[in-house]
C-alpha cells in the first residue's frame, strides 16, 4: 500500500518565500554585529576596523597595521571596514555553515581589546552572544 501527496506550486512558493526571509533574517543579523563592531572600535589610522572580516571555517582573516599610516577620518575607516565586512557575507551561502567567525587580525588588536581597554569583542559577546 501506499498514497501520494501532489504539492503544488503556491505551496512551493511559499517555502521559497520562507527561505529567502530567513536568509534576510540572517543577513541583516549579520550585519548588525559588524556595524556595532565597527561603532565600538578605535578609529587613528583605521587599520584595526579595516582588518574585521566574516569567516567560515579556514580562510585567511585581514590584517592591516598601523604602522606609517596616517590618520584618517572616522567616517572613511568605518566606511571601509563596512564594506569589506559586507562584501564578505555576500560571499557566503548562508544555508551551508553553521558558524559564521567575525575576526580582526590586525597586528595590534590583542592590544586594542586588552591593553587599551576596549573590549570590543567582549562587547560584541555580550549584545549578540557567541
Amino acid at each position: 500500500m501506499k498514497t501520494s501527496v501532489k504539492v503544488n506550486k503556491s505551496f512551493q512558493d511559499k517555502l521559497l518565500l520562507l527561505e529567502q526571509t530567513v536568509e534576510e533574517r540572517v543577513q541583516d543579523e549579520l550585519k548588525s554585529v559588524a556595524d556595532y563592531a565597527i561603532s565600538v572600535s578605535p578609529v587613528a589610522t583605521g587599520a584595526y576596523v579595516e582588518s574585521f572580516s566574516f569567516t567560515v571555517g579556514a580562510g585567511r582573516p585581514r590584517g592591516k597595521s598601523s604602522a606609517n599610516r596616517p590618520k584618517v577620518s572616522r567616517e572613511q575607516a568605518t566606511s571601509a571596514a563596512k564594506a569589506n565586512l559586507y562584501s564578505d557575507l555576500e560571499k557566503f551561502d548562508l544555508d551551508g555553515p553553521d558558524r559564521i567567525t567575525l575576526r580582526n587580525n590586525a597586528p595590534h588588536a590583542r592590544a586594542v581589546e586588552d591593553k587599551h581597554g576596549y573590549s570590543v569583542f567582549t562587547k560584541v559577546r555580550n549584545k549578540f552572544g557567541g
